[in-house]
């Protein structure tokens, strides 16, 4: 089975001179969770944003088959959901419902067929209640769920997280999690959490400095790299 996230060699150097990955490679299999530790710093985010254009360094990227490329970047977008650190980052519109939509939207849908999607979503993740709320006034478990919506709508093959436990408190990291392991897609997760990790992944891959230099069953991954959160930051 062809993976759904092909990486080779890939090198990426910041503006700056600051070598950010140094020959990484990486798959994916279809459905399969996995999450990326490693400390701040690492190439962890830089990693992530490779996978669907952000950034362009050197090396070979396939998402579901398609080279990381111009010409294929709005399909690639849509195959690979990326729900980003701060979900203020991706909410933006009036209401909770709109910005839910504004992907189909933007996509050509029409507004009436985006909307009953995107109210399909919301109820799927409990946010029924908050449909025309803005977006300010949400928690940021809410937050986070409204982020995920807006990518779920789109219905992509692949869930790309950066650090999604970041400014939760420990019962909405738990529904996270739990929500998390019902969705069918294939996740790549950064994240500094243990716990996390372990509740929603069972492989993890470890950067350190540009490269992954551990691959493995999470709790392996751990032991191996000594990780403690703590010190990684």
């Amino acid at each position: 089975m062809e993976p759904v996230v092909s990486v080779r060699g890939l090198r990426y150097r910041y503006p700056d001179g600051t070598l950010a990955l140094d020959g990484v490679d990486f798959d994916l299999e279809p459905g399969e969770p996995v999450a990326v530790l490693g400390g701040n710093g690492s190439g962890k985010t830089t990693f992530l944003l490779h996978l669907n254009g952000l950034l362009r360094g050197e090396g070979e990227i396939a998402i579901c088959g398609l080279p990381v490329a111009k010409r294929n970047l709005e399909t690639i977008r849509r195959k690979n959901g990326f729900v980003f650190q701060d979900a203020d980052d991706q909410l933006f519109l009036p209401s909770v419902l709109e910005d839910v939509a504004y992907g189909l939207v933007n996509a050509g849908q029409d507004g009436p067929s985006a909307t009953r999607a995107a109210e399909e979503v919301l109820r799927r993740l409990g946010m029924e209640k908050h449909l025309h709320k803005a977006p300010y006034h949400l928690s940021g478990g809410e937050k986070r769920r409204a982020a995920l919506a807006g990518v779920l709508v789109l219905r992509p093959e692949i869930l790309v997280l950066d650090e999604p436990t970041t400014s939760l408190d420990p019962p909405a990291q738990r529904e996270l999690a739990s929500l998390l392991c019902t969705l069918p897609q294939a996740k790549i997760i950064a994240t500094h959490d243990p716990w996390f990790a372990r509740a929603v992944t069972k492989r993890a891959v470890f950067f350190e400095k540009g490269r992954i230099v551990s691959s493995g069953p999470v709790d392996r991954v751990i032991l191996e790299n000594r990780w403690d959160p703590e010190l990684a930051g």
